[in-house]
C-alpha cells in the first residue's frame, strides 16, 4: 500500500508564489522573442516542451505509469476528443498571451487575467451547475458591468482581455471534466499540438522565414528554445501548489500574477493606463473583492 504523504504548506506556498511570480513576469520573456512571429512562438513552445517535460517525468519515474494512461485515455473517443478540445483551447491562450505582449496590449492582458478567476466560477455554474450564493453572484455581476464598461470605453472589442480569460476558463472547465493526472494531461496536450506545430515550422523554413537560426541569431534562437522549459516551470511548480495548499489559500495567491503583469504594462512597457482603463478595472476589483469576503465567511461557517 503506498503512504499518503501529508500536505506540505510551506513548499505548496513556495510552490504558488514561484508559479504565479512566473506567470505574471512571462511578458518580458515573450517580449525577447519579438523578431519572431506569434504562432512561430507557440509552436516552439510545444516543440520544445516535448523535450523538457517527458525528461522531467522521467526523473520522477512517472513514464511507464503515464503510458498505461496514455493508452487507456485513446481506447475512449469521449475523453480523447475533450482532451483534443482542450488542447486547443490551452494553445489559443497561450497565443493570446504572447500577441498581446509583441502587439503592445500588456495592461488589457493584465485586466483580462484578473477576469480569470471569475470566468472560471461562470464556467462552474454553466457546466457543473455549482450553486453560487446571493453575495457571489453579486461579485461576478459587478466584474461584469466591468466588462461592459470596458466595451465602451476601450473603443473596440477587448478580444484579449476577454479572449485570455475566457480560453483559460474553459479551459480549466474542461481539465475538470476530464480528471487526469496534471502530467499526463499536460504531455498528451502538447502531442496532439506537435503535428501542427512541426508542420508550421517545416513550411516557415520552406519560405524562409523561420527564425530559428543558431548561427545567424543566436540569441533570438536560444530564447525560442527555452519557450518550452519557461512555460513548463510555472506548471510545475502549480502542480506542487495544488497538491500541497487548500484551495482558498491558492485562491488568493492566483492575483499575484494578474497585479505583475498590469504593473509591467505601465512601468515597464509604459502603456497608457488612464481612466478609461481604471474606470472599469474598479469595478472588476470591486467584484473580486465581494466574492472572495463571502468564499472567507463561507470557509468559516464551514470550519
Amino acid at each position: 500500500m503506498t503512504k499518503r504523504l501529508e500536505p506540505d504548506f510551506r513548499l505548496g506556498l513556495t510552490g504558488a508564489i514561484v508559479s504565479y511570480l512566473s506567470w505574471g513576469l512571462m511578458p518580458i520573456y515573450w517580449n525577447l522573442l519579438e523578431g519572431a512571429g506569434s504562432v512561430e512562438v507557440i509552436a516552439h513552445r510545444i516543440l520544445w516542451s516535448l523535450l523538457f517535460i517527458p525528461l522531467v517525468m522521467a526523473v520522477r519515474g512517472k513514464l511507464r505509469s503515464a503510458w498505461s494512461e496514455i493508452k487507456s485515455i485513446f481506447t475512449s473517443p469521449v475523453t480523447a476528443l475533450l482532451l483534443a478540445t482542450a488542447a486547443c483551447f490551452a494553445g489559443l491562450n497561450w497565443w493570446i498571451n504572447v500577441i498581446a505582449v509583441l502587439s503592445g496590449h500588456v495592461v488589457e492582458l493584465g485586466i483580462g487575467t484578473f477576469l480569470t478567476p471569475l470566468i472560471s466560477v461562470s464556467c462552474g455554474v454553466l457546466f457543473f451547475h455549482e450553486r453560487l450564493s446571493r453575495t457571489k453572484t453579486a461579485g461576478v455581476m459587478l466584474a461584469m458591468t466591468g466588462v461592459l464598461i470596458m466595451i465602451v470605453s476601450f473603443g473596440h472589442f477587448p478580444w484579449i482581455s476577454l479572449g485570455v480569460s475566457a480560453t483559460w476558463g474553459i479551459y480549466g472547465a474542461l481539465k475538470k471534466k476530464l480528471m487526469l493526472d496534471a502530467w499526463v494531461s499536460i504531455l498528451l496536450e502538447a502531442l496532439m499540438m506537435m503535428p501542427v506545430a512541426f508542420g508550421y515550422v517545416f513550411w516557415l523554413s520552406s519560405i524562409g522565414e523561420n527564425h530559428f537560426l543558431p548561427t545567424v541569431n543566436p540569441e533570438l534562437s536560444l530564447c525560442l528554445a527555452g519557450t518550452g522549459i519557461v512555460a513548463s516551470i510555472p506548471l510545475i511548480f502549480f502542480t506542487i501548489a495544488a497538491v500541497n495548499l487548500p484551495m482558498n489559500v491558492l485562491g488568493f495567491c492566483q492575483y499575484i500574477s494578474p497585479i505583475l503583469t498590469l504593473l509591467l504594462g505601465i512601468l515597464f512597457f509604459n502603456e497608457r493606463f488612464g481612466w478609461g482603463e481604471l474606470f472599469p478595472l474598479l469595478f472588476i476589483w470591486s467584484g473580486i473583492a465581494v466574492f472572495l469576503l463571502a468564499e472567507v465567511r463561507e470557509h468559516r461557517k464551514a470550519h
